[in-house]
């Protein structure tokens, strides 16, 4: 049995580009992002590593440098590390570019459990000339990417498949107690959300059913989002410093409710230490954690914002600082992370970072933020337990928010969907995020549309997310102009939509009781005149009615549960119900 194993693709594409200064004329070529990694590396199995060479370059050899002792392998002067040559394959012709592509396939032999297997590609052209491979998007001048794959047999843990999870965005949720929110004036400001706050909170989520909570980031930072991070081995004092943190595991554990921490590898706050240090000019190992263009004033930074400079992931040093930065908050409680902007580090960097993380916490989970297409979120398989599952997002806003499409295309789109990524990963949905506009006001205010959504959202085998709000009817007061728009505070309780809040609690119930993370919807039916459609998840049956009119008559003495209360005979319009098959 054969699996591709790339660190950041299972195809290369090797491209013409024009040097454009002498420090580029060694490296001519540049690496083209393909189709990417579909299936992890297994112990005992052969490795094998596909790569695609452009039409408007010819090679005639590639060789593949590897290592699988943790070091780094050498490819440009004499070493033991060990090396062989891919083979070619038989041109294909592509039509989108309108030439004949050259793939390259190498096997490098099976590999024991928890194995580090590092490797670099070097081209040979017609002419003579050395071609190594850097990673796509970052100039290395002249020196291949060097890519990082870990062969395990880690799974994702079965408690992250069973979970229904609650994303806090701490400053927004709760005040300590007998403290008040400040004004919602500026969103940009700290509104005086804490972990004191949340804590006292924790009962009503127990009461509504959820067993995970998502926390946005806590560790000290400048900004009331915490997604620049000062100082990772800190809660932010504003938040209630590492003293509610202890307070906060100690009350989840008994309530039975795990932590997920909100970890930011891809970039820092301008004020963290390491990049003081990187602006000292006799500093040069902080300045290397860094992707400096012209130091001090040039480097790359998070969505063109210079007070959160990038992380250079590729160097040693940053990934072990960040790896103990994530062992140490296991070791303090947390159960696992939800890592930002994940695509901004390379597959290697988020190898060898689960493989630290389940190695202190074996039980531990990660999930990812990766906002690309299916094929690159595809590719994560093995690297995390799983993805942010934003294509489903954008499929229930655009069937139930918008009503744009059709239930037969949802049904069709969903199908592929499920196929396509979930199994080896874990999908956790979402209706809405921190990063978005609510899915009210996305829908008018229409309540009736949020429920449906829910509803379905539930009886999909992902684990389903709420975020802070959603489920007693926050929404916003415009679209977004900019991301703080959809972070309100959380209103007090007499402002609350209490059945709402309820039909949630219940919802979550019924997921339980389905066990619908084994399940996949079948599609019964479908009426796209009448904007109605059925499908039968285990042993229940949905019935959804998008139309303007009541449909379908149902047998009372089968529902488990209706978005619309006054549901009797026939179904509501905007409306769905779960029957008993």
């Amino acid at each position: 049995m054969f699996c591709f194993a790339q660190e950041c693709i299972d195809e290369w594409i090797l491209t013409r580009r024009r040097a454009k200064s002498s420090c580029l004329v060694g490296c001519p070529f540049r690496q083209v992002v393909s189709r990417r990694l579909e299936a992890k590396a297994r112990p005992g199995e052969p490795i094998r590593l596909r790569f695609r060479c452009g039409i408007d370059l010819s090679l005639r050899q590639l060789r593949i440098f590897w290592t699988n002792d943790g070091s780094h392998p050498i490819w440009n002067g004499p070493s033991t590390t060990q090396h062989l040559d891919a083979q070619p394959l038989p041109p294909v012709w592509d039509t989108l570019t309108w030439g004949y592509r050259q793939d390259w396939q190498a096997i490098l032999p099976a590999q024991a459990d928890a194995t580090i297997l590092r490797y670099v590609a070097v081209g040979v052209d017609s002419c003579g000339r050395t071609l190594p491979c850097p990673w796509p998007g970052r100039d290395r001048h002249g020196s291949p990417h060097v890519a990082t794959v870990t062969v395990d047999r880690l799974d994702p843990p079965t408690w992250l498949r069973q979970a229904v999870i609650y994303q806090v965005f701490v400053d927004r949720f709760a005040p300590s107690p007998g403290s008040v929110f400040a004004s919602a004036d500026d969103l940009d400001a700290r509104l005086g959300g804490t972990l004191w706050g949340l804590i006292e909170r924790l009962d009503h989520l127990v009461h509504l059913g959820v067993d995970t909570l998502w926390l946005s980031p806590i560790f000290a930072s400048p900004n009331y989002h915490g997604y620049a991070v000062r100082d990772f081995y800190q809660v932010e004092p504003a938040l209630g410093g590492d003293e509610a943190w202890q307070q906060l595991v100690d009350a989840c554990r008994q309530r039975g409710l795990r932590i997920v921490l909100d970890f930011v590898a891809n970039h820092l706050s301008d004020r963290h230490p390491a990049f003081v240090a990187a602006l000292d000019p006799d500093d040069l190992v902080h300045r290397r954690w860094f992707r400096f263009r012209r130091w001090p004033d040039q480097f790359d930074c998070f969505f063109a914002q210079p007070h959160q400079p990038e992380l250079d992931g590729e160097q040693p040093h940053v990934r072990d600082y960040l790896n103990a930065a994530a062992v140490y908050w296991l070791r303090l409680g947390c159960d696992g992370y939800r890592l930002d902007h994940a695509h901004g580090l390379s597959h290697g960097f988020w190898s060898e970072f689960r493989a630290a993380t389940r190695s202190a916490a074996p039980h531990s989970v990660c999930f990812g933020e990766v906002t690309h297409t299916p094929q690159t979120l595809r590719s994560y398989a093995g690297r995390m337990d799983g993805l942010l599952d934003f294509p489903l997002c954008m499929l229930l806003r655009d069937t139930f928010a918008r009503a744009e499409i059709s239930l037969s295309h949802f049904d069709r789109r969903l199908c592929r969907h499920l196929d396509y990524l979930h199994g080896p990963m874990v999908m956790p949905s979402f209706l809405d995020n921190h990063d978005m506009n609510r899915f009210l006001i996305t829908a008018g205010g229409d309540v009736r549309r949020l429920k449906v959504a829910a509803l379905v959202q539930f009886l999909l085998p992902g684990p389903p997310i709420i975020y802070y709000g959603t489920e007693i009817g926050l929404s916003q007061r415009r679209p977004l102009g900019r991301l703080e728009e959809s972070r309100l505070p959380m209103p007090p309780r007499e402002q609350w939509d209490h059945d709402l809040r309820d039909f949630y609690r219940l919802l979550i119930r019924l997921r339980r009781r389905v066990a619908a993370h084994e399940q996949r919807p079948l599609l019964l039916w479908v009426d796209d005149d009448a904007r109605c459609a059925a499908w039968q998840v285990g042993a229940v049956v949905l019935v959804v009615n998008l139309g303007a009119s009541p449909c379908q008559t149902l047998d009372a003495s089968r529902l488990l549960l209706a978005t619309d209360p006054t549901t009797g005979p026939h179904l509501p319009a905007w409306s769905a119900a779960v029957l008993q098959a």
